[in-house]
């Protein structure tokens, strides 16, 4: 997505649960892929895939 709005990935690092707002286009949400991986790993734990959406459900109200 940042590429299709022409924005350097560099500006937006991922890290777990950050919200980013490129200008000009919508906010960006970064999380962990729900991979059982991940999961098995700890990596993502349901508390923390959830804690995304909870934040992103506050942003937007």
């Amino acid at each position: 997505m940042l590429k299709a709005l022409a924005c350097r990935a560099s500006r937006y690092p991922f890290a777990h649960g950050a919200v980013h707002a490129p200008p000009g286009g919508p906010i960006v949400a970064d999380s962990y892929h729900c991979s059982r991986y991940n999961t098995n790993t700890g990596r993502l734990t349901t508390a923390m895939f959830e804690d995304v959406f909870a934040r992103l459900r506050a942003r937007l109200a």
